[in-house]
């Protein structure tokens, strides 16, 4: 439920996938979804990612870094959505050109969010998309 407060969520009965190769930004991520109750998966890149979403785990969304070693954020979501349509994946970059946003969409991500996050902004999104699922 959405509160007034940035923390005022409650993700608790939620999977989250978070594909970051970036030590420091994924423990960034994953305290800030702690607050709010979030259960968190880490992949360190676009590949392991692929391989858990192909594992049968279940996952309510991907949060995916778009430069990644191995596989990168473009490719890994499309082979995602190739297997799991209906897991909602939203795109995390620095890179906030317009052009990086409708290659994200393309690619088939259901959002997008420009580093550093903004988390109020991300709860918001993470909301109306498990809304969605409903």
């Amino acid at each position: 439920m959405a509160g007034k407060g940035k923390y005022d969520f409650d993700f608790s009965d939620k999977m989250v996938l978070v594909v970051e190769d970036n030590q420091i930004s994924f423990k960034l991520i994953h305290a800030v979804l702690t607050k709010v109750r979030t259960n968190v998966v880490h992949a360190t890149n676009g590949k392991k990612a692929i391989e858990a979403c192909a594992s049968g785990a279940h996952f309510d969304m991907v949060l995916m870094d778009m430069q990644m070693p191995e596989v990168d954020g473009l490719e890994a979501t499309r082979r995602i959505k190739e297997i799991r349509p209906e897991l909602p994946i939203v795109a995390t970059t620095a890179n906030t050109y317009d052009e990086t946003a409708r290659a994200c969409k393309e690619a088939g991500c259901d959002g997008f969010l420009t580093k550093p996050l903004q988390f109020r902004k991300m709860f918001e999104l993470m909301q109306a998309l498990f809304d969605q699922q409903e």
